[in-house]
């Protein structure tokens, strides 16, 4: 219902009608680039037959500050920078003490029993979204489902899948496959009018650095399921960032959004957790990243059509809510850590679907 009222109010007939025109070229198009890459049996989609797909892929060059170094356009996530990431809260003795106890404990083996990918994955993930300035844990339950800015945790289910990230139609490409997973993923709170989705995925197989089916697929899924569900309605643009990791203590972060050329996915390199020293340096870039700021215009009529557009900030951005929001981080870092020790500490085990229960 908020979504039907954010849409109807502030458009006259003319504007609603081009709207729709423009979504209906978007969910077409876009349905198209789903069906060939569910279609496409390689594993992984080698360069020469991405543009037969519909898939652009591009480069992603992060700095040591944990900030872009491309001038690309459009762009819909405005990294913190690792500058920026706050360091553990200076009166918060407990925090201090699990920081430092992690740093020096990161190289040596772990005392507890190997646990699963997907609980570290949760885990880590979990930690870092409720550090991050807007993918914070909120006030709906189940996974893929979390609202953003709530200032508080709340429990996680990890069992069910909810339509609006994940409709029903898309479930058995999603989850056809044995080796890699969608775990969970956040969304904005609707206050904010913001599409920007986050996700986490997890593969099974060594790291390559061509873009795999599988993160495709999901990406292409959830822009899907949004655009078609009830609250993006007045988006015909749905930017997803997700945090793609893979055996090796190795993960990397995609960018996407849909346009005029088809599925844009920016791949950073990878990041390496192997030692202590190189998850200090790859953390702070992962928190700049998932603490990004949501811009970008996700309302361009001309998405479609006009190449190399310039994109304007979204209405209704809100500088103070996000300071405040902001201010949310430093409380938590300890716990930021502590989740990034537990995803690369243990063998990585066979990866079981929520959803599969054949296995």
């Amino acid at each position: 219902m908020a979504g039907h009222l954010r849409f109807l109010f502030g458009r006259s007939t003319q504007d609603q009608v081009r709207h729709q025109e423009v979504r209906a070229l978007v969910i077409n198009k876009m349905s198209e680039t789903f069906e060939a890459v569910a279609n496409h049996e390689a594993a992984w989609i080698e360069p020469n037959i991405q543009e037969t797909l519909g898939v652009i892929c591009e480069d992603l060059h992060i700095s040591k500050r944990g900030t872009n170094q491309d001038e690309l356009s459009p762009v819909f996530f405005e990294p913190l920078g690792t500058h920026n990431v706050p360091q553990p809260h200076p009166t918060q003795d407990q925090g201090q003490k699990l920081v430092k106890e992690i740093f020096e404990n990161w190289d040596k083996p772990t005392p507890r029993p190997p646990t699963s990918m997907g609980g570290r994955i949760r885990c880590r993930i979990t930690q870092s979204g409720s550090n991050g300035e807007h993918f914070l844990p909120g006030e709906t339950m189940g996974v893929y489902n979390f609202e953003n800015c709530s200032g508080a945790d709340k429990p996680i289910s990890s069992g069910d899948i909810i339509p609006e990230l994940v409709a029903e139609e898309f479930e058995g490409p999603l989850y056809g496959s044995r080796g890699s997973m969608l775990y969970f993923g956040y969304i904005a709170r609707n206050q904010l009018n913001r599409p920007h989705t986050l996700l986490a995925t997890l593969t099974k197989s060594d790291a390559d650095e061509r873009l795999s089916r599988y993160e495709a697929v999901v990406i292409l899924t959830v822009m899907l399921s949004r655009l078609e569900g009830d609250e993006c309605l007045n988006h015909n643009v749905i930017p997803v960032m997700v945090i793609s990791v893979f055996p090796g203590f190795k993960l990397r972060i995609l960018e996407a959004h849909y346009d005029y050329r088809g599925l844009v996915i920016r791949k950073s390199d990878f990041l390496s957790f192997v030692n202590g020293d190189a998850a200090i340096a790859s953390m702070d870039i992962l928190a700049s990243f998932m603490c990004s700021r949501m811009i970008g215009n996700t309302m361009d009529p001309h998405i479609m059509t006009k190449p190399g557009a310039a994109v304007p900030p979204l209405p209704g951005d809100n500088p103070g809510r996000e300071i405040r929001s902001r201010e949310l981080i430093s409380l938590r870092v300890g716990s930021f850590w502590r989740g990034a020790c537990d995803l690369f500490k243990s063998p990585i085990p066979d990866i079981k679907n929520p959803r599969n229960t054949d296995s």
